[in-house]
């Protein structure tokens, strides 16, 4: 087994999510095949930050007596960490890991860390991506991320087959160099698809990206389900006269329910609106005839989702950007 590091330039702009990077980890694994069972570790690469700089590690198993050791530097390198970022890492990477761990009765889980599989969030916006396919390489060139090698799974089982016949060096260099363009690149995917959302609320101490799917009216309320980022530790709930919210930190969401004021009217149809006077954002998109101070919500068919998003906005900035909870989590 060898291991090699590299230091990273910043791989982020976005100081909120740089403070989400700081707190993970970015990972992806080469194997013999698919199968958890028979399949073998070629190396295992993730990115962190450690020592007030992001670093790459690459660990590469020359032979299959390296797995124990090279698991076992992979879970003393990542257990301070909050967050692990995958693609499609929560099907396959994360699970072989797990599952050689237990073969070699080394106690590596993944339970206890965020998982952030980028995979599952770009599934949800897959109508927002004109691609053939879903494939990381794929959505790299999508994003237009400069990948530095073409290589692809078969080709890196060809060479690490020849490695274990004749272990040159030029062998494990292409294998290596494949497997930190998956790992380099990942945040910057992670950056691209953020920009996906409808919105996104950046605070320091949480991200909310919202989709307008997230979004629907059920029972005269105004229920949001959002998936969020957050550092933030414990449970948190806030009873309003206005709203109730609720964040989940275990599963990293976030409810947000609003009772709306309906009426009805032979003109405009059914209306839903809030009132202003509570809520006090500085704009919002006004209906011609309706009083002056009423946020319209929802008329007929037509969600007005850029004063949902406002509404939303000022209740999370209250619940998050002034509160306790923000001292507490720093």
């Amino acid at each position: 087994m060898f291991i090699d590091e590299y230091e990273l330039d910043s791989i982020t702009d976005n100081p909120y999510l740089n403070e989400i990077y700081k707190e993970s980890v970015f990972i992806d694994v080469e194997t013999t095949g698919l199968s958890r069972t028979y399949s073998d570790i070629i190396s295992i690469t993730f990115l962190l930050y450690e020592d007030d700089k992001y670093k790459i590690y690459q660990i590469f198993c020359q032979y299959k007596i390296d797995q124990p050791d090279a698991l076992k530097h992979l879970k003393e390198m990542i257990k301070s960490k909050k967050y692990i970022v995958t693609y499609n890492g929560n099907s396959f990477d994360l699970p072989m890991l797990e599952e050689k761990a237990k073969k070699y009765s080394i106690a590596l889980s993944f339970d206890l860390f965020i998982k952030i599989d980028l995979y599952n969030y770009v599934q949800k916006l897959r109508y927002k991506i004109n691609t053939h396919d879903l494939k990381l390489k794929t959505l790299e060139e999508y994003f237009c991320i400069v990948r530095n090698e073409s290589l692809g799974g078969k080709d890196i089982i060809t060479l690490y087959e020849a490695y274990k016949l004749e272990p040159r060096k030029e062998f494990s260099y292409l294998i290596l160099k494949h497997n930190y363009e998956d790992v380099y690149n990942l945040p910057f995917v992670m950056n691209y698809i953020f920009n996906l959302y409808d919105d996104v609320i950046y605070l320091k101490n949480i991200i909310v990206p919202i989709n307008n799917d997230d979004i629907s009216i059920k029972k005269n309320s105004l229920q949001c389900n959002f998936n969020v980022l957050t550092i933030i530790d414990k449970n948190f709930i806030n009873h309003s006269m206005n709203y109730d919210m609720k964040l989940y930190v275990e599963t990293q969401i976030l409810e947000i329910i609003i009772p709306l004021n309906t009426y009805k009217d032979e003109s405009i149809g059914d209306f839903y609106y809030l009132d202003n006077n509570e809520y006090e954002i500085d704009s919002y998109t006004a209906i011609k005839g309706i009083i002056r101070n009423l946020i319209p919500i929802k008329i007929n068919d037509k969600m007005y989702y850029n004063n949902i998003n406002s509404i939303v906005r000022k209740i999370i900035e209250e619940g998050f950007g002034h509160s306790k909870m923000q001292m507490q989590a720093y």
